[in-house]
């Protein structure tokens, strides 16, 4: 049976009806972590660190010491307690349809669906094949949950169920800001964030409205928060801030490819603002179309108001020959100023 992460978390928290197996899949590290956690506290509630039972196995697993494994009564605790991470078999690659791998899924499908009731296992992958016999398999008898990333124009319920867990709400200005801090991913880094709310509710002690301030003063290791630095810099044609930025990351060593990439994307979505604007989308169009939060929309809408059309598309193309020149030894930084130097001054 399918779950959510927050349904998961929940039956686990409230520690009923927890399932023997657990299979975890996705590309979001964050709820990995969680359930894993919650899955060893409903586990091994009421008993000891010395008393836990738990088996790791990672990608070259052995399906004969699995079985042994899951087979064996706990000794101590009422549960044993399998991580199975990235096991090689279930990977999604060119070896799927070999008689050898179809062998070893049968086999580890049959050890799963036969879980006595004294061993709970978890399975945690990156990736599954929907239309697999043992995915079909295992979703009849067992929990599967989908580790899902979040794109930033869907992150404020995630931000306000965070600050919830810690008693306490943000202001309308502090969630605006971690809110554009955010829009320059495409996924949203929920580990790093999840920290960094940690820090921020230390960092507020007694004081349960957290201020823009507050954010402003947490949130500055944040790898999003130089990346919003560095493009509003550029969108506000703030030369010497845009200098000081990309010599800020030269000296951190950030890969050039990492920068040029981050500025490509702020340009692409500046260039398809200012093309909507021109076709003559409203603010709200412009958010429904681009899923971009609106509070950005607005602010980029002003903003690109400075630059053409023509300006934009040519810094995109020179940042598009920068990444083929580096490839082959070509200029780093000086290159990328230079573009952007240019950028501002056609713009």
């Amino acid at each position: 049976m399918e779950f959510s992460a927050e349904q998961m978390l929940t039956i686990l928290k409230k520690n009923s009806e927890v399932p023997n197996v657990l299979l975890v899949w996705g590309e979001e590290n964050h709820y990995k972590d969680l359930l894993l956690q919650a899955l060893t506290s409903a586990t091994f509630s009421g008993n000891s660190a010395g008393e836990r039972e738990v088996v790791v196995f990672d990608k070259d697993l052995s399906l004969l010491e699995l079985e042994s494994v899951v087979n064996t009564y706990p000794f101590f605790a009422k549960y044993n307690l399998i991580v199975i991470k990235e096991p090689k078999l279930l990977k999604i690659d060119k070896q799927k349809d070999s008689a050898t791998r179809k062998e070893e899924v049968a086999k580890f499908t049959d050890i799963i669906l036969n879980t006595p009731d004294f061993t709970r296992i978890i399975c945690l992958l990156s990736n599954i094949d929907k239309r697999s016999k043992f995915y079909k398999s295992i979703l009849n008898t067992c929990a599967v949950v989908e580790s899902k990333s979040i794109k930033a124009y869907n992150l404020r319920p995630w931000l306000e169920q965070e600050a919830d867990r810690y008693g306490a709400k943000w202001s309308y200005e502090a969630l605006e800001c971690v809110m554009e801090y955010m829009s320059y991913t495409d996924n949203v880094p929920l580990i790093l964030l999840a920290k960094e709310i940690e820090k921020l509710d230390v960092y507020a002690g007694n004081k349960k409205e957290w201020s823009k301030e507050d954010v402003e003063s947490i949130f500055s290791e944040l790898p999003e928060v130089s990346a919003f630095a560095l493009n509003n810099a550029i969108a506000e044609q703030k030369i010497e801030s845009v200098l000081t930025l990309l010599a800020l990351e030269e000296k951190r060593g950030t890969n050039i490819l990492k920068v040029a990439g981050i500025i490509t994307s702020q340009l692409r979505r500046m260039l398809a603002i200012k093309e909507l604007m021109n076709q003559g989308f409203d603010k709200a169009a412009i958010a429904s179309s681009l899923k971009i939060h609106p509070f950005v929309v607005q602010k980029t809408m002003q903003q690109v108001k400075r630059f053409s059309i023509l300006s934009l598309e040519k810094a995109l193309v020179a940042l598009a020959e920068l990444n083929i020149e580096l490839r082959s030894g070509g200029r780093k930084f000086d290159q990328l100023e230079e573009i952007l130097l240019l950028l501002v001054q056609q713009a």
